[in-house]
């Protein structure tokens, strides 16, 4: 189900930006764990919102079915102010998607370029019933990180949070690259006909491939504050997974050290 909050009411829509009348939010899908955001980008959630959707995946049975759906939301403190703002951009191939018929071991693989440095929250594949697998990994210059390789299973989606301490710390440019296993063959039995090609759509029977993964933007001021904060916490390590500049901010001088040997 794709989702947002939306306040309806045309007399207080207007008193509120338009852009800010409505915000979207992630993905929900079969066997989903809640999702957890930065505690410092948390979402607006406006007085008088209701919850809407007009896209509802269900796969067909035969019958008039009822479907029921709970939301809850924990907030957060009076006066709280984020501090962060949400990254948005789309990592995912929903055009280019070609799987052929009684074969396993197929990949398929997208791209998107960082403009801004980014925190990786969350790690989330969403692929159809072929989908077995999805890494994700980071390119910055000739240093490739594999972040995450998890196995998926189209009856029960996972997303994957990150611990503060451990979130990819990735500046801009970085290119991010998702690898996806495809098995289209007899061994997978969540595909109805494996002798299908199958292409992208929609359709339970056809197929997506995308990181629905959460992320946040830093300013380079703050991306500068979370590296130096995670080198502290990890004294004395040469390379820190996910986070390629850190073994720079770790070589730099303080102000003090620099300043003595000039005088020196």
């Amino acid at each position: 189900m794709i989702w947002r909050t939306e306040v309806l009411d045309p007399k207080k829509a207007e008193e509120i930006d338009p852009i800010a009348a409505f915000d979207g939010w992630p993905v929900h899908e079969v066997g989903r764990n809640p999702d957890f955001f930065d505690p410092r980008a948390a979402r607006l959630l406006r007085a008088g919102s209701s919850i809407v959707s007009d896209s509802v995946h269900l796969h067909s049975n035969g019958r008039d079915t009822h479907a029921h759906l709970e939301i809850g939301f924990t907030l957060m403190p009076k006066d709280y102010q984020p501090t962060y703002k949400r990254a948005v951009f789309g990592l995912g191939n929903g055009v280019d998607i070609d799987i052929k018929g009684m074969e396993s071991g197929q990949q398929l693989h997208a791209y998107t370029v960082l403009q801004q440095p980014t925190k990786i929250i969350s790690f989330e594949p969403h692929l159809h019933a072929p989908g077995m697998r999805m890494c994700l990994e980071a390119i910055w210059g000739y240093n490739i990180q594999t972040l995450n390789c998890v196995g998926y299973d189209h009856n029960w989606v996972r997303g994957y949070d990150y611990k503060d301490e451990t979130a990819p710390l990735l500046p801009k440019g970085t290119i991010l690259h998702i690898v996806g296993y495809m098995d289209n063959s007899p061994s997978n039995k969540n595909v109805p006909d494996p002798r299908n090609w199958q292409g992208s759509g929609n359709r339970s029977v056809a197929n997506m491939f995308i990181d629905l993964g959460m992320r946040v933007a830093l300013t380079d001021e703050q991306f500068q504050e979370e590296m130096v904060k995670r080198v502290k916490e990890r004294p004395g390590t040469d390379v820190i997974l996910g986070c390629p500049l850190c073994g720079v901010v770790a070589r730099q001088p303080s102000t003090k050290t620099t300043a003595e040997n000039h005088q020196q």
